[in-house]
């Protein structure tokens, strides 16, 4: 029996586990991995993939779920590793740090009488290649990340079909080299429907001063999750720019918390309203920490069912019940509750409890949808996520 160590050098959080991820399904092994940090002040969600048993782990290991498909698994210290893999082969993804370390991990290996291999990714013309002892693995073949930032190993024919112009609201940094998967979600609801997507990447600190330049024309905007609370200010801009002109707009997680404080500094024609997490001092506050509530939890972690409310937009969409994977520790005041749904502010999918605010939509729109989750961590290139082909479909509309 073998670990086959895969070596990546890379400082960007989406490539880690990504080579290892591809050997493994090549192989049909199961992939396991170590404790890993990153410079979370320069990549705030380098950590903010969630796997479906409730635990955060680097986002890169997106790719093992997209690739297998199978759970990243729960991260092993080397000790519970070895124990838990040490009848059978299996592949583990090193990063940076892990590479400086990997003489004491080879010989804690050895000495529990272990055997091992190092796997080391290259970088080739055109994308990334394996190598073993200095020669390059000519069978695993190349592989690249196409324009969504998915792994390809063969040049896929161009779309054909109609453009449609997509402001997803983020640097191109973020979305391809940080967290890939709302990127990589909007491209397999693109493929199913025959789109080519022009892909505007919109800098939430840009958009208070640039919103017209920046998105001008497009069809949809789709507001990301994510933990930067920097990026708070110029998400609500953007969902009162798809207020504003009956754009199509899809938020995710923070982005459902974003376009929910617009809808509420619309309806109180207040801009001192604001989520908690962003503006403690705010003098409205729109989302507050789930332990404000008796008996919610302090972290919301993992797949959870979204009950979504018979005759609702999101109800047509994802039926009654729908598994979401999610990653919360704060949720809409209750007490705005009733004069949002006044106002038009449709809750439109809740948890099993019925008090925690999962999906929202806004009646007097013709597509303005939000969820608490992330419907892009369930998202596979043959099975896109049902919510991103309804905003595809929404922004269609609105280009035609």
């Amino acid at each position: 029996m073998s670990f086959i160590f895969v070596a990546h050098d890379t400082p960007e959080p989406s490539l880690y586990g990504a080579m290892a991820a591809i050997l493994a399904a090549q192989k049909h092994l199961p992939l396991a991995h170590l404790p890993v940090s990153w410079d979370i002040a320069r990549y705030p969600d380098a950590c903010q993939h969630v796997i479906g048993e409730g635990q955060l782990m680097t986002s890169g290991l997106l790719w093992t779920e997209r690739m297998n498909p199978q759970s990243a698994g729960k991260v092993m210290e080397l000790e519970g590793l070895l124990n838990t893999y040490g009848t059978q082969d299996v592949v583990v993804p090193l990063g940076p740090m892990q590479i400086i370390q990997f003489t004491q991990i080879a010989r804690q290996v050895r000495d529990n009488l272990l055997d091992y291999e190092l796997v080391t990714v290259e970088r080739a013309n055109q994308g990334y290649v394996f190598s073993r002892h200095g020669q390059t693995d000519e069978t695993s073949g190349c592989w690249w990340r196409d324009r969504y930032g998915r792994w390809i190993n063969q040049n896929m024919p161009p779309q054909t079909g109609p453009s449609l112009r997509i402001a997803l609201v983020g640097t191109q940094s973020d979305q391809c080299s940080i967290y890939p998967a709302t990127l990589a979600a909007l491209g397999d609801a693109a493929d199913a429907l025959s789109l080519s997507l022009d892909m505007v990447y919109a800098a939430p600190q840009a958009l208070e001063d640039h919103m017209h330049e920046v998105m001008e024309n497009v069809d949809g905007i789709l507001l990301p999750g994510g933990s930067a609370m920097c990026n708070v200010t110029g998400q609500t801009c953007a969902a009162h720019y798809a207020l504003n002109r009956n754009i199509p707009v899809l938020g995710l997680c923070l982005g459902m918390q974003t376009m929910t404080t617009a809808i509420v500094q619309k309806m109180l024609g207040s801009m001192k309203a604001n989520l908690t997490e962003a503006d403690p001092d705010a003098e409205i506050k729109t989302f507050v920490p789930l332990t404000d509530t008796p008996t919610f939890p302090v972290h919301r972690l993992g797949d959870y069912q979204m009950h979504c409310r018979p005759g609702s937009r999101l109800n047509d969409i994802l039926g009654d019940e729908f598994t979401v994977r999610y990653n919360h520790r704060f949720h809409l005041k209750p007490e705005l509750k009733p004069d949002l749904e006044k106002y038009g502010l449709r809750i439109s999918g809740t948890d099993s409890t019925g008090k925690i605010a999962d999906g929202i939509e806004f009646m007097h729109h013709p597509f303005y949808i939000g969820v608490q989750g992330h419907p892009e961590l369930s998202s596979l290139r043959v099975k896109p996520h049902p919510l991103l082909i309804a905003f595809l479909k929404a922004a269609g509309l609105k280009r035609s």
